[in-house]
């Protein structure tokens, strides 16, 4: 998904809801641009520095860097067809 480097945290909230909406299921990880991580960090945690520090996490799932374009988040995990259902 495409949040742009200057996303507020609504918009982070709702790229997460959307990916649950969608798959009827809780991602697993999340991989961010770097300017993302730092972005997410700035908003949610305590300054730019915390993505460098320590693990990272939102609603209990890991936040990784990735090698991925600027302001772009790819969140993982194990979709299950049958519970995903018709939509």
């Amino acid at each position: 998904m495409r949040l742009g480097s200057e996303f507020a945290a609504e918009a982070f909230a709702k790229a997460f809801d959307r990916f649950v909406q969608a798959y009827n299921v809780r991602p697993l990880l999340a991989r961010c641009s770097p300017d993302v991580l730092e972005r997410y960090c700035r908003l949610f945690e305590a300054g730019e520095d915390a993505a460098r520090r320590r693990e990272v996490r939102y609603r209990d799932i890991p936040l990784l860097a990735a090698v991925l374009p600027v302001g772009t988040i790819a969140f993982e995990g194990e979709v299950d067809e049958d519970r995903m259902g018709d939509w």
